[in-house]
């Protein structure tokens, strides 16, 4: 027997079937895997701002879950928050389900920030909440102060401008006009010195060259006159050396014993008794050249054997 469906079955099968594959598609919308195993974890955090249901769950870049729901507690004010993640992703016990911007716009997600215990949570098991400033707060909390420093700065220009406001009335810009004028002077002066400059610069390039011939030969005699130098600095360190004071005492007392017409010296220096004695005997020693010249058998005995 074969079966047959009416007008009414058929239409009433396509609406349950319609039905279903909404409810699973919504479903699967909202971030529902049916395909694949989840673990339930929950979390309770102080302010879940800009964090919505349906919103993604990453573990080091990677999606890994959503989250499913989130409660608020009302004996303490917290918020509750439920998240899927796939059983193929371990997390440590010791992890961090950090809240962070995912974007510039303000939109919130939640990454799972690994920690190194060995030991894994288990599923319906609590996550230790986390929330990291995001770079709109970090510009809102940085411009803030800057803020205040503007207005102080505005503030001064106010009366910064003001103050050139009043500087230049017609006296003022009279005074500036001749400042400008005095400077257009000063400026056509170091034209002209520079024209002179350029005029002169043969005189001035000779003029170092000789400079420059000049230190060089400074240069050459500068050795000779640092050894002379050298040689003067030992002898005068030879001289402070020495004793010239007992050098100089001994020649003062020998000077003064020549003096001495009662000294050994002094009587030969004073008296002409050496002299006359000297005299003496090389007359006779001339005497006695001359005999033996004109006598020399006399004094001169030659014996032949």
């Amino acid at each position: 027997m074969k079966f047959k469906l009416t007008k009414e079955q058929k239409i009433g099968l396509f609406a349950l079937v319609t039905l279903v594959a909404t409810y699973f598609m919504i479903n699967f919308l909202k971030g529902q895997d049916f395909f694949n195993k989840n673990n339930t974890y929950y979390v309770v955090y102080e302010n879940v701002e800009g964090l919505t249901p349906t919103g993604p769950v990453y573990l080091k870049g990677l999606k890994v879950g959503t989250v499913e729901s989130i409660d608020y507690i009302s004996e303490n004010g917290k918020f509750l928050a439920k998240f899927k993640i796939k059983a193929e992703f371990p997390i440590p016990r010791n992890s961090i389900a950090m809240i962070y911007s995912a974007d510039l716009l303000g939109s919130k997600a939640v990454k799972i920030v690994p920690g190194n215990d060995p030991v894994m949570l288990n599923g319906k098991d609590t996550i230790t909440a986390g929330l990291e400033v995001g770079l709109v707060d970090k510009l809102v909390g940085e411009f803030l102060p800057l803020k205040d420093s503007i207005q102080t700065l505005i503030s001064s220009l106010n009366t910064t401008v003001g103050g050139l406001n009043q500087i230049l009335d017609e006296d003022g810009k009279a005074n500036i006009s001749s400042i400008v004028a005095n400077l257009n002077k000063t400026i056509k002066n170091f034209e002209a010195v520079s024209r002179n400059l350029e005029k002169s610069s043969p005189e001035i390039t000779a003029t170092l060259e000789n400079l420059k011939s000049l230190t060089a030969k400074l240069d050459e005699a500068a050795s000779p006159l640092g050894k002379t130098v050298d040689n003067l600095s030992k002898i005068t360190d030879s001289l402070a050396s020495s004793d010239l004071a007992g050098t100089i005492a001994s020649l003062r007392s020998l000077l003064v014993e020549l003096q001495n017409p009662d000294g050994t010296i002094g009587k030969m220096l004073t008296t002409d008794s050496l002299h006359n004695s000297v005299n003496t005997l090389v007359n006779n020693l001339d005497e006695l050249i001359k005999n033996i010249n004109s006598n020399p058998k006399k004094y001169i005995k030659i014996t032949v054997f």
